[in-house]
Formats: C-alpha cells, structure tokens, sequence
C-alpha cells in the first residue's frame, strides 16, 4: 500500500518558504534599523531556529547574516533621523486617537440622553 505524500511535502515547502521570507524581512528590517545583525537576533525577530538557519537548504541565508554581523551597525546620525520620524508619527497617531475619543464620548453622550427620553416615555405609560 502506497501512500499520499504529497500534500505534506507540498505544505512542509510552503511552511518553510514562509520561514525564509521572515527571516529575510527580518534582516532587512535589522538593517534599516540599525540593529546587530547575527544568528540570535535575527532567529528571534524571524521567530524562526538557529537549526533552521544553519541547515544547509538555507546555507545562502547564514551566509548573509555571517557577512552581515561583521558590519558595525548604522551611525547615531541616521538613528536619531528616524526617532524624529518614529516621534512625529506617534504624535499624529495620538492626535487621531484623541479625536476618536472625542467623537465617541460625543455619541455616548447622545446616546445617554435618547435613553434619558425613552425611560421618560415609558414612566408615562
């Protein structure tokens, strides 16, 4: 008796291309942030295993990170560069959250006072 493999290799593929794609991501993401780049960073930011990494399928990988760790990371220049940008788009996402607050205490309060006339109405039944 023969049996189907097919589907499990198939998804075993797909599952470890995804891996790939994080780590990948993972690294480039690293990079513009200026952050050590070497095995144990990037294996947590990837959520993927040093196993993994190491296998000798993903040899292109590890290779890159080992080239990529001897680099220093990026100039202070270029970090406070993005705090600014980091701060600025906190502080327009805050300013859209107090708005949102601001509308929403607005309905409760229209709400609160339409349920102020309907318990009147029905007292008057």
């Amino acid at each position: 008796m023969k049996r189907n493999t097919q589907a499990i290799v198939r998804l075993a593929a797909e599952k470890s291309q995804h891996a790939r794609r994080r780590v990948i991501a993972a690294i480039t993401e690293m990079q513009s942030d200026g952050i050590a780049i070497n095995f144990n960073t990037v294996c947590a930011a990837a959520r993927v295993s040093k196993t993994f990494l190491y296998d000798p399928k993903h040899s292109d990988l590890a290779q890159q990170i080992r080239s990529l760790r001897q680099l220093t990371p990026q100039s202070t220049a270029t970090k406070s560069i993005r705090t600014n940008k980091s701060d600025s788009a906190k502080d327009a996402q805050i300013a859209r959250f107090k708005e949102r607050v601001r509308q929403l205490e607005a309905q409760v309060r229209s709400l609160k006072d339409e349920n102020e006339l309907l318990y009147g109405k029905l007292t008057d039944l």
